[in-house]
């Protein structure tokens, strides 16, 4: 008997596909019931180009301190109690006179309509629904008007130490203006770092598509649609004060015509007397910088490696944390972020001794995933996983945590001066 194979067009397999989509064969929303920030994190990969991708999930140099930011908190084990009643659980906790859903807020994340669609308006609608602070990056791709118009929950507005204080008491008024209730100065931006991701794939402000990642673009036409619709990405905030006649590096640009490479602890100072809510420095590595924060009468000091992003080979800030608290006692509310990827990462620092915990790369992949329905979801794994840590730890109230909860590496107490 002749067997005839039957013939196959190419087109056969799109068919199929397409036909499965219309009947609900696959689901094309996943980010609805991812459930780690990991899947998160790999469906917002597979959804934007590289060069979006890169920039939001890339690091400094050989991107060492990135990786050391995750894996330092899996060595912070926990202590868990038996036979305690959890049947009334509270994940809040108390900043700046403000009661907090769980102890994280949003760090800032700059340029993030590279995610796609709204960016930062979407992420900000997101945070307002959850009562999580969310805190405005002066280098957003929307204004802080504009974003703080979006806004239902706290806001925060990070600002970094600009070139022309100005310029900086400008931005300061504005963000009084929009209603933030706390000033995040980023201390550790004196140049831009070098990321080889952002390099190799042509990164510029506002991103351009150029035959170095023309194909990574075309193969995501609704990224490159959302891209179109809006505004040019750059500096919104900054329009009309740093422009460039051409794409640049995202490099250069930030080091040619922004950062202040002159910025001391007076400035610092200056904006103590500009300022009269809660002054917040981040990028505190050590603990002469932490006297220092407390010396200019900062309110409460993060420590951040900036995610791995600014100088590589730093210690994690997992390992720094401890440093950090001692020399600072009770003078202040100390912060994390760097590395957190879990609910129990959230507990695990709350429980070190951290006031609260910044997430920032998680909301942007929840971003890249789905937009203000992937950033909702992102936060809402960070409370499922918050709760159940505090259950199963048997520490059912997250302002209760001490180090009693957790297993600290002995060494880490004299990693950083």
């Amino acid at each position: 008997m002749t067997v005839t194979k039957e013939r196959r067009s190419p087109l056969d397999a799109p068919r199929e596909m397409y036909r499965m989509l219309r009947e609900g064969g696959i689901r094309t929303d996943r980010w609805e019931t991812a459930p780690t920030i990991g899947d998160i994190r790999r469906l917002a990969r597979r959804r934007l180009p590289q060069l979006a991708f890169d920039f939001i999930d890339g690091g400094a140099g050989a991107e060492i301190t990135l990786r050391a930011n995750v894996a330092d908190l899996a060595q912070v084990t926990l202590r868990p109690r038996s036979l305690v009643d959890i049947s009334d659980v509270d994940t809040s906790v108390e900043l700046f006179g403000q009661r907090l859903p769980m102890p994280l807020v949003m760090s800032p994340c700059g340029l993030m309509r590279i995610a796609g669609g709204e960016g930062e308006l979407a992420a900000v609608r997101a945070a307002g629904q959850a009562g999580v602070t969310y805190t405005i990056s002066t280098a957003s791709s929307w204004s802080i008007e504009e974003i703080a118009a979006q806004a239902s929950g706290p806001l925060w507005f990070q600002l970094y130490l600009w070139r022309s204080r100005e310029v900086v008491r400008t931005l300061v008024d504005r963000a009084r203006a929009a209603g933030c209730a706390a000033l995040v100065v980023t201390l550790d931006v004196p140049v831009n770092g070098k990321r080889p991701r952002d390099h190799r794939n042509g990164m510029s402000i506002p991103p351009k598509v150029t035959p170095r990642n023309a194909l990574q673009v075309a193969r995501r036409p609704r990224w490159f649609l959302d891209l179109l619709r809006g505004p040019a990405i750059g500096f919104r905030n900054l329009e009309g004060i740093a422009t460039g006649s051409s794409a640049m590096s995202h490099q250069e640009f930030v080091n040619t015509q922004l950062v202040n490479p002159r910025a001391s602890w007076e400035d610092v100072s200056w904006l103590r007397r500009e300022w009269d809510g809660p002054l917040i420095l981040k990028g505190v590595m050590s603990t002469a910088d932490a006297a220092q924060a407390s010396a200019v009468g900062a309110d409460a000091v993060v420590v951040s490696n900036h995610g791995g992003r600014q100088l590589d080979s730093l210690a994690s800030s997992a390992r720094t944390l401890p440093r950090i608290l001692d020399a600072v006692g009770d003078a202040m509310p100390v912060l994390v972020d760097g590395g957190v990827r879990s609910g129990t990462d959230v507990v695990k620092l709350r429980a070190m001794g951290a006031a609260a915990v910044g997430v920032g790369r998680p909301w942007a992949w929840g971003l890249g995933a789905g937009g203000e329905r992937g950033v909702a979801r992102a936060l809402e794994i960070f409370r499922d996983e918050v709760t159940e840590t505090l259950c199963l730890l048997g520490t059912p109230h997250a302002e209760t945590l001490t180090t009693d909860d957790v297993h600290v590496p002995a060494a880490w107490s004299g990693t950083t001066t």
